[in-house]
Formats: structure tokens, sequence, C-alpha cells
């Protein structure tokens, strides 16, 4: 009789536990089913909030990204699009069509057609390819939500999450089609976000800055500072205060050649560069030297100049007088009119 009902305990233990289990897989399962990532987002604003986050548009928090290296051209890219698809989702249109430039693989830009009610599956299997938790909400906060914001301290899961959608959109860089050049030609260099190493041009960052449209936001005044910056720092250049490197082929990288202008073209580029120079001031010439001629980002310019220990305020300052100083340049250029 012992044995008996030892053997029915343990039945109807193990029947017990059997129910919880199923319990708690149902459980799982309804929580999982009924997840929105845009409503958990939301929720999770207040939170971020807590976490110094600075509410930023969409466009600028990509601009900011790309400019300050933390992505590359694909995630800058899979940024766009995931702007344009959550931008059409909260569309209150109701037209069944929808028309919006969308990128492939090979880089190149196309305008599509598609059903208006197939932005919001796209949008969620998006965001769904992005993997852990926590990147997933820091990009959805950063580029779907109404009121997007980012963490300027700590951007690398809103770069992660962008490597995570390009990777799913177009699949690894690897797949992308190379340029063919000759096998005695110089081959193209990556951008400095994905060149991990290798070799980039100082003007690279004021050009960053010029296609992310943060000089300015006029296009006209945004080419308009660009010129002024390329300017200024050819006049740097010829005058031989830092001579430009020729291309060695005997070299991994480049060799140390200098100018080749004569004393007198020289001299009048000193020039030049000291009236633009003095023009300038104190207060916009280390910014713009920072930038057009060394190739600094305006994190690292802003947190040499001002006083602001928090990058969001000194990267805003220090913007501000970049772009004070190049308006300068640009009328004394006769690029820009006064």
């Amino acid at each position: 009789m012992t044995a008996t009902n030892a053997g029915a305990a343990r039945a109807v233990a193990a029947e017990h536990a059997s129910r919880i289990e199923a319990v708690s897989l149902s459980a799982v399962a309804d929580t999982a089913a009924t997840y929105d990532p845009y409503e958990a987002a939301n929720d999770n604003i207040a939170a971020a909030q807590q976490q110094q986050t600075t509410p930023m548009p969409a466009d600028r928090i990509l601009g900011w990204l790309f400019t300050e290296g933390h992505i590359g051209q694909d995630e800058r890219d899979a940024g766009e699009h995931m702007i344009k698809l959550a931008s059409i989702a909260r569309s209150p249109l109701t037209s069944a069509m929808v028309r919006y430039t969308a990128r492939d693989a090979d880089r190149k830009w196309r305008p599509v057609e598609v059903q208006r009610h197939t932005i919001r599956p796209a949008l969620d299997k998006i965001i769904e390819s992005i993997r852990y938790e926590p990147r997933r909400k820091a990009t959805v906060q950063a580029f779907v939500v109404d009121e997007t914001n980012i963490d300027l301290d700590s951007p690398h899961r809103v770069a992660q999450g962008l490597s995570d959608v390009a990777r799913y959109l177009w699949g690894r860089p690897e797949a992308v089609t190379r340029i063919m050049v000759a096998a005695n030609d110089n081959q193209p260099q990556a951008d400095k976000a994905s060149a991990k190493g290798g070799v980039f041009r100082v003007a690279d960052n004021l050009q960053r800055m010029h296609t992310a449209k943060n000089l300015d936001d006029d296009p006209e005044t945004n080419d308009a500072l660009f010129a002024a910056g390329l300017r200024y720092a050819q006049d740097h250049h010829q005058a031989g205060l830092s001579p430009l490197g020729a291309v060695d082929y005997s070299r991994v990288v480049v060799d140390g050649g200098g100018q080749q202008n004569s004393a007198d073209s020289r001299a009048v580029a000193r020039d030049r560069y000291r009236a633009a120079r003095e023009l300038l001031g104190s207060r916009y010439g280390g910014v713009v030297e920072g930038v057009a001629v060394e190739g600094k980002s305006l994190g690292e310019v802003g947190a040499e100049i001002t006083r602001y220990r928090d990058r969001g305020k000194a990267i805003a300052a220090a913007g501000e007088r970049l772009n004070a100083g190049l308006r300068l340049l640009a009328v004394r250029y006769g690029i820009l009119r006064s």
C-alpha cells in the first residue's frame, strides 16, 4: 500500500508540474503574439529620457551619426529607408498606392510604387531584424516614433541597429557590386567609418557634413559654405603650411611629398590664408581650422574649444561657430553676398 500511494503521489505531482509548464508557455506565447514594438518604444521614452537622451529629428540623428563616424554609407541608407517607411506609416493619407525612392544592393536609388497596406508589415519586419531588445528599442526611438531621441553619449546601440537593418535589406557588404579598376590603378578608398584604420582624406569630414546637410539647412547655402571651407583649406595647403602628399606606389599608404608651387604663388596663398584667418578671429578660427584643415569632427573640436562637458552642447556650439565662420569666408571669397 505504501508503494502504491507513493507512486500515485508522484503521478499527481508530475501532472501538476506539466500543467504549470503548459500555462507558463502559453503566457509567454500570448505575450509574444501581442507585442507591439511601437508601443514598447513609446512606453520606454520616459525611461530613456532619464538616461540623458536628447530629443532630435530623425534626419538630424542620422546625419549626426554619419558625420561623427559612428555609421557608414550602408547604415545611413538603411536609416533613410526606415525614416521613409515610418513617415508613410504615420501619414493620415488613405491613397491605395504609395511612391517613394528605395535603394538596392548596388547602392542605387530607384523610385518604387507599392500598396499602402504593405508599408506597416515591411516596417515591422525591418524592426524585427534588429537583434537584441535594447538595440531594437534604441533604433525605434531614434527613427520610428513621433518624438525621436537618442543618447548622444552612447550611440552604439542605434549604430548597431542600423547595421542589422542594412544587413537585412541588402546583405553583407561583400555582396555589393565592387567598382572595377585597372590592376595598376588606385583602389577606391572606403569611407572613414568602415575603413577600420585605412586611409582617408582630411577633407572627408567636411564633405560628409556637406552631404548630410549639416553645414546649413538651405541646399544652396550648404553648397556655398562647403566651397568656402575647401577654398580655405586649399589656401592653407598652397601656402606650404601643411603640404599635400603625393601617391607613391612603392609604399603601403603615401609618401611625404611636398609642394610644387613657386615661391611667388606660395607667398600669395599665404597672404590669402592669413587674411582669412584674421577675418575669422579667435572665436571662429579654431573651429574652421579644425574641421576644414585638420579634418576633425565637431565633437572633437567642441570638446577642445568650448567649456561644455556635455557632448551634445559642445557639438551644437561648435556647429554654430563653424556655420558663422564659413559664412564670413564665403562672403570674402565672393561666393555669398553680404
